[in-house]
């Protein structure tokens, strides 16, 4: 989902949605009435985020590969 951006920008968005994940599980778990603590909530949510960037980062098909025909002259 991710491949066609440069290298810096997928590394820049994996790790912010992994925060985001963090967080919002941290949150979840501080805020609901269940008696679960915040960094489970965050335990749980780091789990959930990094199988959410291995979804993002895996690419469905091959590369296309960037060899050049040449030409004779």
């Amino acid at each position: 989902m991710l491949g066609p951006l440069p290298p810096l920008y997928r590394l820049i968005v994996s790790v912010l949605a992994l925060l985001a994940f963090v967080g919002v599980g941290a949150w979840l778990a501080f805020t609901l009435p269940i008696a679960v603590i915040a960094p489970t909530g965050a335990m749980i949510g780091a789990m959930l985020g990094a199988l959410v960037v291995l979804g993002m980062l895996h690419e469905d098909g091959p590369r296309p590969s960037r060899v050049r025909a040449r030409r004779h002259h």
